[in-house]
């Protein structure tokens, strides 16, 4: 069934399957008055649920998650409320998910980097060169929620619902030479991560794994050469829309993803009613990330420009024959085996069922046509 998140953008609705588990330790939420979940169980009683992100208060993907909170509390009348807890405060990234199962959090920021041995059909969504539109990746993970069995359960083995994914944006590149082609970055020391330091290597560059914080310094310094595996939203958080001289937009399009998952148990423990806001709200969230994208990367487009940035693109012709050459959606569905080539068959059908429909553009490429 189709329908509109926020009034604007067309997606589908999220599914909800119960999950066969186990019991799971004492869940990290507060639970008032009687009722056995599911049934006609009293309004009065109310859920804190507890949030753990690796992203600050104030970046895109959290103000995305406050917005759904907001609405959840306003359609449950405070019957369920959202305790935050921010830049890794309560556990690391990498045991997001292991948290949310074994009761230190309700709900969780997952990281596809962090997800590789848990939700390994979740990786999908680290493929170079399948997308450049941020909305058509979100809605596709959406969809391969409801649709597709292998992706639905690995979450469903890990006890786990997927809530609602967060907006990444596309990758850029951000060097202190230009390039004009993909082999101009040979030889080139990049700051890259997941699937995309495949990309790297396969033109003869050298990814070099360091975190978000370290590259402004790096860059300075003349360690790296380049960076990437960021979207123009990250680039004020890190001081990089004033300092780089040159943003390449490759051609790699989505590199990764963030989804927001909570405990199958806890959402089914819950009154039918406060189910149904969970629902409506998750429906919205996407429309709410594209939003926030949008509003961290126009910031980072205006610093970039009133810096003189120089903005250049790679033709589509030397992309596709990058992406022919780096083979990585093939070694993907190798490597995952089982049931990977029709998780890859439906994203991409779900990719392109999207972008037909959407006028939606990346704050970058948005910058790039200023």
């Amino acid at each position: 069934m189709n329908i509109t998140r926020n009034g604007t953008r067309p997606t589908s609705s999220v599914l909800w399957r119960s999950a066969a588990i186990g019991a799971v330790g004492v869940l990290g939420l507060s639970a008032c008055g009687g009722g056995d979940g599911g049934g006609e169980t009293s309004t009065d009683e109310t859920f804190t649920l507890t949030y753990t992100t690796y992203s600050n208060d104030t970046s895109d993907q959290s103000i995305t998650v406050q917005r759904w909170a907001e609405e959840v509390e306003e359609l449950t009348e405070g019957g369920v409320t959202v305790d935050f807890h921010y830049s890794e405060s309560l556990v690391g990234a990498e045991e997001s998910l292991q948290a949310t199962i074994d009761g230190r959090a309700d709900m969780a920021q997952v990281g596809s980097l962090y997800a590789a041995s848990d939700l390994p059909m979740y990786t999908i969504s680290e493929l170079p060169f399948e997308t450049d539109n941020p909305e058509a990746q979100m809605v596709a993970l959406d969809q391969l929620y409801q649709e597709n069995d292998a992706y639905r359960g690995d979450f469903e083995q890990q006890g786990v619902q997927q809530l609602f994914p967060l907006p990444i944006g596309i990758a850029v590149v951000g060097l202190n030479e230009a390039a004009e082609a993909p082999d101009d970055l040979a030889g080139l020391s990049i700051r890259s991560g997941g699937v995309v330091s495949e990309a790297m290597i396969s033109v003869g560059a050298n990814p070099v794994s360091m975190t978000a914080t370290d590259v402004y310094e790096s860059m300075e310094r003349g360690v790296i050469d380049g960076y990437t595996s960021l979207g123009i939203a990250n680039l004020s958080t890190f001081g990089l829309s004033e300092s780089t001289s040159h943003v390449l937009e490759p051609g790699i399009g989505s590199y990764a993803s963030s989804v927001v998952v909570v405990n199958a148990e806890l959402v089914e423990s819950m009154p039918e009613a406060y189910q149904e806001a969970l629902r409506t709200a998750s429906e919205n969230a996407v429309g709410y990330g594209l939003d926030e994208l949008d509003t961290l990367g126009n910031q980072a487009c205006e610093e970039l420009q009133n810096s003189g940035t120089e903005f250049s693109s790679f033709t589509q012709e030397d992309v596709t024959a990058w992406q022919d050459e780096a083979g990585i959606a093939e070694a993907w569905v190798s490597d995952q085996g089982g049931d990977a080539e029709s998780v890859l068959e439906d994203y991409r059908q779900f990719i392109d069922e999207t972008t037909e429909s959407s006028d939606y553009s990346d704050p970058l490429v948005a910058c790039m046509g200023e």
